[in-house]
């Protein structure tokens, strides 16, 4: 292959990776603002997103939030800050090295995530309810491909 075909190639990836990131954003926004259910949470859209950076039930370091949630570092300190003075999050000292500061989930914050997950799963089978189970297969296969073949060009 020689090397204008390659850019052509990398083009055309490049125009359906920007085109498949803004479906899931269309997506998640149809999802977040159109669900009374979503809304009816008792945290705000800024917050839901810092609490979708929690996948278990464990602590996190800040810039372990900051990557999962794909906010900077500064943004993830003032979500947490607020959702701290709330009672949802809590600090903990790392046990290991007292230096480092982790991030958990309080009773409260496990309660709200759990509504919120349950939720969202709620809305997503909504959406992807409306595919044939055929077309649910389909995507599902087509998904794992493409997360696997992008997990071989991001590893360091």
């Amino acid at each position: 292959m020689d090397n204008q075909e390659l850019m052509d190639k990398v083009t055309e990836i490049e125009e359906h990776m920007i085109e498949v990131r803004n479906l899931f954003v269309q997506i998640f926004n149809k999802m977040v603002k159109g669900s009374r259910r979503i809304n009816d949470m008792p945290v705000t859209l800024s917050q839901m997103k810092a609490l979708t950076a929690f996948h278990e039930d464990r602590e996190y370091s800040m810039t372990e939030l900051s990557k999962n949630a794909l906010v900077k570092m500064p943004s993830m300190t003032e979500m947490v800050d607020r959702l701290e003075a709330e009672g949802v999050l809590k600090r903990v000292r790392d046990t290991q090295d007292r230096r480092v500061v982790k991030v958990g989930l309080t009773e409260l914050g496990k309660k709200i995530h759990s509504g919120f997950v349950g939720r969202r799963r709620e809305e997503m089978g909504s959406f992807f309810g409306k595919l044939t189970p055929k077309d649910q297969d389909e995507l599902l296969v087509s998904l794992r491909k493409v997360a696997g073949l992008l997990k071989k060009i991001t590893k360091p």
